[in-house]
């Protein structure tokens, strides 16, 4: 496919641009992370795939020339569940994002100091 050329504006102020992310967890995302992107941005509710997909991008990004370290890892809608963060924070993935309701701060300030 071809597309005519398109703009967006306005331009990002930070240099170098914001971090590139994508989202995702098949072998074709992994490698556009490695080809494309600063970050991988794998699915919580996709658990299973997350520590083969690390290992898979590694390898992926040493194939391609690329310091593997290079790339952040920040699982969407991890489990708050201490084994699950520690096992991702032991597999050197960048960060967590947890999901919260939207309630109020009665509600939701006793799950952040959990």
């Amino acid at each position: 496919m071809n597309f005519d050329p398109i703009w967006s504006y306005p331009k990002p102020v930070q240099k170098p641009h914001p971090p590139i992310l994508l989202g995702g967890e098949s072998g074709h995302t992994l490698q556009r992370v490695v080809d494309f992107c600063d970050g991988w941005f794998p699915r919580g509710r996709n658990a299973e795939a997350i520590l083969p997909g690390l290992a898979s991008s590694r390898t992926r990004a040493a194939k391609a020339g690329r310091n593997p370290a290079s790339l952040s890892v920040s699982v969407f809608g991890a489990k708050a569940e201490r084994a699950t963060l520690d096992t991702y924070a032991n597999a050197g993935i960048t960060r967590a994002i947890l999901r919260l309701p939207s309630d109020g701060r009665d509600a939701v300030l006793p799950l952040l100091d959990q």
